[in-house]
């Protein structure tokens, strides 16, 4: 931050929002992204860390998480456990490591679209909600897909909360692959769906990281309405892969990484037929 003049630390939203007209200006919380930041020209940041949006309220069949919420107070919240039977805690288990958890922020992670972030594809899979506050005070609630595929976070605008639907009796996964534990992700996917006789009712599946998040609703449509105990594992591994138009880098190539989408996809779905036929 080489031209870095002020560091402001607002009390309120508002002013949070009124220090965002300035120019050169950036927002953080955590502030983690700032260590493989490109940018040098930022000469104002603003730290919305102490404007009161770290939180995790149960609202009847709800949770609220506030934006500045750490993973690690999310990975620790025994509230949290309950959304989609442990899948956000299980996502928050396998982001970086412990000194960094510390510090990555939820608005941080799912607003910053690196494409190595592990929470986007849980949201897109629990129908998650985000609330975002612009100046005047007016606020607007969008879905989880609406961020990741068709809108961006403007930089005079806050993510203030995320709303997670508990989604109880529900199947949820979360898989992400790496070299190890803390290292960036090749391929990270999520699959929900609501099971009703054994019939697979509302499925959501998520990928990310060999795709901008997003979900895939050609492998939705396919799985909607299927009877588990006979549904064809090879054929909807095999609509997934044709479904998703993967990228390769320098990391692996578009042939390893549509091997390892078939492997994590069939995996979970062989632990729905599991949890379906107990």
């Amino acid at each position: 931050m080489k031209h870095l003049k002020n560091y402001y630390y607002p009390s309120s939203i508002e002013e949070a929002l009124s220090l965002l007209t300035k120019e050169s200006t950036e927002i953080i919380a955590g502030g983690s992204h700032l260590i493989t930041a490109k940018s040098q020209s930022t000469n104002n940041l603003v730290d919305i860390s102490r404007i009161g949006l770290n939180y995790i309220k149960k609202e009847d069949e709800i949770v609220r998480i506030g934006s500045t919420t750490t993973i690690t107070d999310i990975l620790e919240s025994p509230i949290t456990k309950e959304i989609g039977n442990g899948i956000l805690t299980k996502a928050c288990q396998l982001i970086a490591d412990t000194p960094l958890r510390n510090v990555i922020t939820l608005g941080g992670n799912i607003a910053r679209r690196y494409p190595w972030a592990g929470l986007p594809v849980v949201l897109l899979v629990l129908d998650a909600e985000i609330v975002i506050k612009e100046q005047g005070g007016k606020s607007q609630t969008i879905t989880a897909s609406q961020l990741f595929e068709s809108r961006k976070v403007r930089k005079d605008e806050i993510i203030t909360e995320v709303i997670f639907p508990v989604k109880h009796g529900w199947f949820c996964r979360y898989e992400k692959f790496a070299l190890t534990t803390v290292d960036y992700s090749w391929l990270t996917m999520a699959f929900s769906t609501k099971i009703e006789d054994g019939m697979i009712i509302d499925p959501h599946i998520a990928v990310s990281r060999i795709i901008k998040a997003k979900r895939i609703e050609e492998v939705e449509k396919f799985l909607k309405g299927k009877t588990i105990s006979t549904l064809d594992l090879d054929e909807a591994v095999s609509k997934l892969k044709q479904a998703v138009n993967i990228i390769s880098d320098y990391r692996s190539s578009k042939e390893y990484r549509e091997h390892l989408l078939g492997v994590l996809f069939e995996r979970m779905l062989k632990e729905l037929k599991k949890e379906v036929e107990q």
